[in-house]
């Protein structure tokens, strides 16, 4: 009966042994850093997309300016009697 108890006493002191050996690294950056760095890269995106949108829409207006005005031309053909 005696040997399975220190059979168990012996298996569980291997274990703590190796367990008191392990290292512990801790990395340089945490993810808490990392999360920062991608939020404000996120952010930069973001407004690169949005300056980009506002000139689209800009181009657009004008384009839309341009069309306008060549169709008031091609109404009145040039005529000043003609009434757009």
């Amino acid at each position: 009966m005696m040997k399975p108890l220190f059979a168990a006493i012996a298996a569980a002191s291997i274990l703590t042994i190796g367990a008191c050996t392990q290292e512990t690294r801790v990395e340089d950056e945490t993810p808490a850093a990392d999360a920062g760095d991608n939020l404000e890269q996120a952010a930069d995106n973001a407004g690169d997309r949005l300056e980009g949108a506002a000139d689209k829409a800009g181009d657009r207006l004008e384009q839309a300016g341009d069309n306008a005005q060549d169709s008031v031309n091609d109404a009145t053909d040039g005529n000043p009697n003609t009434n757009p």
